[in-house]
């Protein structure tokens, strides 16, 4: 199967399935929340009913990231991500299980900093609201000569934690949800 032949909405439909899947398979209560709800896809309870939380699932057959928006910069009490990567010439699949604080940081973070440093070209970066949760935070950022004047400490100690394989932690991160 080629990349190219697979509708977002059918990707995005497989990865909340593949979800629902490992949270039953755990031993959880989980459902589909109604089409249309704002801001998550699923909701899970604990086997007792006692606790829940919400999921958002965010699916992507890239390697290198997810799209997400500007929304995304403010936590969400309780609120769950489940990223899932799909490899689709193969079953292989990872997800990575990231509480809301974690991902609004990131993209907040990251976003600032890409507005900070100029283009390949040297150009100024215009603002939009898209966002990406990527596995190597700015992985090009070496790239620029002193990137490091553009940026204050908190952005520079943020390259630091969010290199390779910082998401790794988060793989399979089941522990999250209230059990």
């Amino acid at each position: 199967m080629s990349e190219n032949k697979i509708q977002s909405s059918v990707l995005g439909a497989s990865g909340e399935h593949l979800i629902l899947s490992h949270l039953l398979r755990l031993n959880f209560i989980a459902g589909k929340a109604p089409d249309n709800t704002k801001d998550y896809d699923l909701i899970v309870l604990n086997k007792d009913g006692t606790t829940s939380s919400p999921i958002q699932v965010k699916t992507t057959s890239q390697t290198s990231g997810w799209v997400l928006s500007k929304k995304h910069e403010t936590p969400i009490k309780d609120l769950i991500f489940c990223f899932v990567y799909m490899d689709l010439n193969s079953n292989f699949n990872e997800i990575f299980v990231v509480d809301s604080k974690t991902v609004a940081n990131f993209v907040k973070l990251g976003h600032q900093i890409w507005l900070k440093i100029p283009g390949q070209k040297g150009q100024k970066h215009n603002d939009s609201d898209m966002r990406r949760l990527e596995r190597v935070a700015h992985k090009n950022i070496y790239k620029i000569q002193n990137y490091e004047k553009y940026l204050n400490e908190t952005e520079i100690e943020y390259l630091k934690n969010y290199q390779e394989n910082w998401i790794e932690k988060y793989k399979d991160n089941w522990q999250v949800l209230k059990k």
